[in-house]
């Protein structure tokens, strides 16, 4: 059945994206501003399940490629941003046209490659723009750095041919590539390049979609952004309210003592040092990212890793908060979601552990890791 989002739906998706994105997963600010501008165009923004896809038609998905790292050479006013992105000659709307001159097809609706405050709305917005539906699912199920970590990569699904477009009018046709990482080298360069890059990808039909998608990532990200919206209003924990609705569980909370990044790559690196409070009071905890959380240490003793979500929200207000936002000084809760059963298999698991990002640390399901305190 077609939902139709609206006002409060299309906050609530970008705050549980926000949340569901470890960190990471673009400038949720952004894309409510986006999204809310479609609306007021009198746009669409319709949300179909995988299992109305038909068989035969294709998808694509979407996505923003780049760091997550605040850049004033990169900045432009908000007002710009949307007019450009948004216009017939977009970014957006020229990947769309370029991907369907060279499939010689239409495309049918637009799937989000991952769960995150901007990479979620990219996929409704273009779907917005070009009159499709979007998706009720990801290739992940939560927000990645790297393009390559997604099921299509373990079911052999290809990612192009890929089509890259950025802000300044250049747009490039990959036809094929040598393996995915190629693929992000691809994109990357392109990004450094232009200060971030759209890449319209992963054209698939709709029968392989229902074997590897992960479902259900939008109506998630929708209720734990509902139950945070409704807990401000009615002077709920807010904090409890995100965690309880996204089945989630608390490992840490304090305040931030110390936040080393970089922006190398086109990623933002960096490790977040939190000094514990309340029952945590005399123990540290130290969170490496890769635009995303993706490894935790408790007293200097690996603790909760990826694929398993590691998510961070303000402890007062109970709002996610992005790396690219995040101070020191800052009080926090850290928490994690059990991953999808998929990246906990044999066959993925390697693709999003710590042994992928050079960490000899082998990943143990967060249920067995956490400790009451």
């Amino acid at each position: 059945m077609v939902k139709r989002l609206e006002g409060t739906d299309v906050l609530d998706l970008c705050l549980g994206a926000t949340v569901l994105g470890t960190g990471g997963g673009g400038s949720p600010e952004l894309g409510l501003f986006l999204l809310n501008r479609l609306l007021e165009m009198g746009k669409e923004i319709r949300l179909i399940s995988v299992e109305e896809v038909p068989d035969d038609r294709i998808v694509i998905h979407p996505a923003m490629v780049g760091s997550i790292a605040p850049s004033k050479d990169k900045a432009m006013g908000r007002e710009e941003y949307a007019e450009r992105i948004l216009s017939e000659e977009g970014p957006l709307l020229s990947g769309l046209r370029m991907m369907e001159k060279e499939l010689s097809e239409r495309v049918y609706a637009t799937v989000p490659v991952e769960i995150g405050g901007y990479n979620t709305p990219i996929a409704a917005i273009l779907g917005a723009l070009a009159d499709l539906p979007f998706v009720d699912g990801d290739t992940i199920g939560r927000a990645k750095p790297e393009l390559m970590m997604q099921t299509y990569t373990v079911l052999n699904i290809p990612i192009t041919p890929m089509i890259l477009t950025d802000m300044n009018g250049n747009s490039i046709l990959v036809k094929t590539v040598g393996s995915f990482k190629d693929a992000e080298r691809i994109a990357r360069a392109m990004a450094v390049i232009g200060g971030g890059t759209t890449a319209v990808r992963c054209p698939v039909e709709g029968k392989r979609l229902k074997k590897a998608l992960i479902p259900g990532g939008v109506s998630k990200a929708i209720e734990i952004g509902k139950a945070l919206r409704e807990a401000e209003q009615i002077g709920e924990d807010p904090v409890s309210a995100v965690i309880q609705a996204s089945g989630g569980k608390e490992f840490f909370r304090g305040e931030v003592s110390r936040f080393e990044w970089e922006d190398r790559e086109g990623f933002l690196w960096g490790t977040l040092t939190v000094r514990g409070e309340e029952r945590y009071k005399g123990h540290e905890l130290k969170i490496w990212m890769k635009n995303e959380n993706l490894i935790s240490w408790l007293d200097g003793s690996p603790y909760v890793v990826s694929p398993d979500l590691i998510c961070v929200l303000d402890s007062h207000t109970g709002k996610p908060i992005t790396n690219s936002t995040m101070e020191e000084g800052r009080k926090i809760v850290v928490f994690a979601i059990p991953s999808h059963p998929f990246w906990r298999s044999p066959e993925a698991i390697d693709l999003v552990s710590p042994k992928h990002f050079g960490f000899d640390i082998p990943y143990i399901p967060m249920e067995d890791v956490i400790r009451p305190f």
